[in-house]
């Protein structure tokens, strides 16, 4: 995402951006990983539930499906799924600002 913005909006050669890229390229995975950890623990902590469906259950199995996309990638290395996992990843940031400012947009909807 980074390479991206820096292509098309930023392009510069500036150092310290190319010192910020590598930095997010060693976290990414071990990132990726306490990612799928951590909102188990937050659901449960503000819900009292693991699974109830709500606006973070969507936004988790967004994850999820991030994740298992860019770990496939790795493994396999096939483009596709390369390209899918930026993909769900454009829709994990979505869904985590609905989360985010309206958490219960789902009970909303359905009451």
């Amino acid at each position: 995402m980074l390479k991206f913005l820096n292509r098309k909006l930023f392009k510069t050669k500036n150092d310290l951006y190319k010192k910020t890229i590598t930095f997010f390229r060693k976290i990414h995975k071990p990132l990726g990983i306490a990612i799928l950890i951590i909102p188990l623990i937050h659901g449960y902590m503000a819900l009292g539930t693991l699974f109830r469906l709500h606006t973070g259950t969507l936004l988790y199995l967004s994850i999820l499906t991030t994740a298992s996309l860019g770990g496939s990638f790795f493994k396999l290395k096939k483009k596709k799924l390369f390209v899918w996992h930026k993909r769900m990843a454009f829709i994990t940031v979505i869904l985590f600002l609905i989360h985010f400012y309206f958490p219960s947009a789902i009970y909303n909807l359905l009451n």
